[in-house]
């Protein structure tokens, strides 16, 4: 096992900042090969400045079937057997996932030589699927499993690359950890990564001749609306006042999670698109929802949380386009949902903030995707270090409640009755905790789960006293066509 707690080897870190006008992210990826790539571009304004790649793990942490791991170089271990080596088997019985993500966070080297607000996931970089909610409340998830992934999981890297678009530099990153069991040459294998960066030609992802992607599964339309009815039955009864019913999906192709990657990232830019491979599955998405983004400024940790509910297909042209923002800002049944999801963000902030902490900085803005365009706000807190940590605030907002309900407990309990399967990856948080635990989640949706040959696909929407039954199924239709478009399968 990678840890030997009797030793007294330290963590380091060695940095080289190379031209990289010639390379790519995806060019990178296809041909290096990397565990980790996450990405951004924000609607239609263009690309974010970083783009960040973690080539080569050092270790991961991950929860299945209520036990808690650590995998590394294909050896795992239950994590209460690793840290008894540290002599707390018995307090670390009391932790919980983002405890044990915290605890392994403090063996990674300190980043003050790297240049500032370089983003260096060093806290580890993964999900939190959609279940973990059990982790927060008590509330017993019982129906079957899609596909074969753990509850949550997270990657600790090894070897960075981190893009910086804005002056076409490419920063090369190795770290070592406390407690290794034998010492890593940090500055060798970043030279050794240097090298293998001016190997590299520039040339696209190899795609097939002949795309071949078919449905293999989906929910029936009547299915779909006989829960919308449910739940508005829920809501005449004064037990919900929204609700978020997903469906699923899966599709066999020949496309393999890459060429997938690269259609979806040039057909559907959005703030946070993603690809992980886990080697038994493989994660692909672009999200453009925030599940909370927490950074520090003059000591002050303030997060974000910016509900997204609210959406209409996209005009065919900027006349048509306009007409259909009018239509939706006005739309009495939309903006009812909206602001329920708001009023519950600000909730959840309320939480973990400090008094007068939480505030609304934008509200009710239109965003523009490639087939939809949503109502989007924007709230921030401020948390109460005093009492709470940071990783308190990610547990505070989870699951977002533009993927559950309101009031949220009792709108998970009403998903899990209706819904047939567990929603795994899907509805749950993906992105990233930095060295000092600040932390940049996307929610997980416009999100594909790939393994063993198929995607695994989800979409929702948020059903209220008025909702339109026949109306839902086609947004969820709406939301899930970029991902469908991804894999070539047309209308």
């Amino acid at each position: 096992m990678m840890f030997d707690f009797t030793n007294t080897i330290r963590a380091q870190i060695a940095h080289k900042e190379i031209l990289c006008d010639n390379l790519t992210p995806l060019n990178v990826l296809d041909q290096l090969g990397a565990k980790v790539l996450l990405e951004s571009a924000y609607n239609e304004t263009g690309k974010d400045r970083y783009s960040i790649l973690i080539l080569n793990e050092a270790f991961r942490i991950y929860k299945e079937n209520g036990g808690y791991y650590l995998v590394c170089a294909g050896e795992k271990k239950a994590l209460q057997e690793v840290l008894a080596g540290l002599g707390e088997a018995q307090k670390n019985e009391q932790l919980d996932f983002l405890s044990c993500l915290a605890y392994f966070r403090e063996f990674a080297p300190k980043v003050e030589s790297l240049p500032q607000g370089l983003p260096l996931p060093l806290g580890g970089a993964g999900y939190l699927g959609y279940e973990f909610f059990s982790e927060i409340e008590d509330i017993a998830f019982k129906n079957p499993a899609l596909y074969d992934a753990p509850e949550c999981a997270f990657i600790f890297g090894r070897d960075f690359l981190i893009f910086d678009h804005l002056f076409d530099r490419l920063h090369i990153v190795s770290v070592s950890y406390e407690h290794e069991k034998e010492e890593v040459n940090v500055q060798e294998k970043v030279e050794k990564i240097s090298l293998a960066l001016d190997l590299i030609h520039i040339s696209k992802t190899q795609m097939p001749t002949n795309t071949e992607s078919h449905i293999t599964s989906a929910a029936k339309q009547e299915t779909y609306e006989k829960m919308v009815l449910t739940i508005q039955d829920e809501i005449y009864k004064g037990n919900l006042l929204q609700c978020v019913p997903s469906q699923s999906m899966q599709v066999a192709s020949n496309l393999t999670p890459l060429q997938a990657y690269r259609n979806l990232r040039h057909q559907n830019p959005s703030p946070y698109m993603f690809y992980y491979d886990f080697d038994d599955f493989i994660i692909l998405g672009a999200s453009p929802e925030i599940m909370v983004r927490l950074k520090s400024v003059n000591d002050k940790s303030i997060f974000t949380i910016r509900p997204i509910a609210g959406t209409s297909p996209r005009g065919a042209n900027v006349a048509q386009d306009l007409e259909l923002e009018q239509k939706l800002l006005a739309d009495p049944k939309e903006n009812a949902e909206h602001l329920m999801l708001v009023d519950l963000a600000r909730n959840d902030a309320g939480k973990v903030s400090v008094g007068g902490g939480v505030r609304v900085v934008a509200q009710n803005q239109i965003e523009r995707y490639s087939r939809v365009m949503h109502i989007v706000s924007e709230v921030q807190g401020e948390l109460d270090t005093k009492r709470f940590k940071k990783r308190d605030v990610l547990k505070a907002v989870f699951p977002a409640g533009t993927l559950s309900g309101a009031p949220k407990i009792q709108a998970i309990k009403t998903i899990e009755s209706l819904e047939s399967h567990k929603r795994g990856i899907y509805g749950g948080a993906i992105g990233y905790f930095n060295r000092d635990e600040d932390m940049d989640f996307a929610i997980t949706i416009r999100t594909s789960v790939y393994q063993n040959g198929v995607y695994y696909l989800q979409s929702g929407g948020g059903i209220v006293y008025d909702s339109i039954p026949h109306t839902e199924f086609i947004e969820t239709q709406n939301k899930v066509r970029s991902m469908l478009d991804m894999l070539g399968i047309k209308e």
